[in-house]
């Protein structure tokens, strides 16, 4: 049995935000993405040790992994007993970790 999630309101602008600049360019390619994170959080609700530690949050707790299917695009998230807490959605090219410190 996995964790329940819950989806932080940072999380869900970074999934509208990034869900609107895709389908700017291609609508299909923005329903996979939208897709592609259903089915990571699912796959980290089973096992939340896949992702890596985040080294720039000092509570060592966040963590991260791509998104399934979209490489550049990686979703934070924690441990909170039985929940997964989606923390954020970015961008790899960004700099993600001035986020976390």
């Amino acid at each position: 049995m996995g964790l329940s999630f819950d989806i932080l309101p940072e999380a869900k602008q970074d999934i509208v935000t990034y869900g609107d600049y895709l389908a700017e360019r291609d609508l299909s390619v923005a329903y996979r993405f939208a897709d592609a994170v259903d089915a990571t959080i699912e796959m980290l609700c089973r096992s939340p040790e896949l992702g890596e530690r985040l080294r720039a949050d000092p509570t060592g707790q966040i963590r991260y992994r791509t998104i399934s299917g979209f490489r550049n695009y990686l979703i934070f998230y924690r441990r909170v007993e039985d929940i997964l807490e989606i923390v954020r959605i970015l961008h790899g090219a960004q700099n993600y970790e001035q986020f976390f410190e």
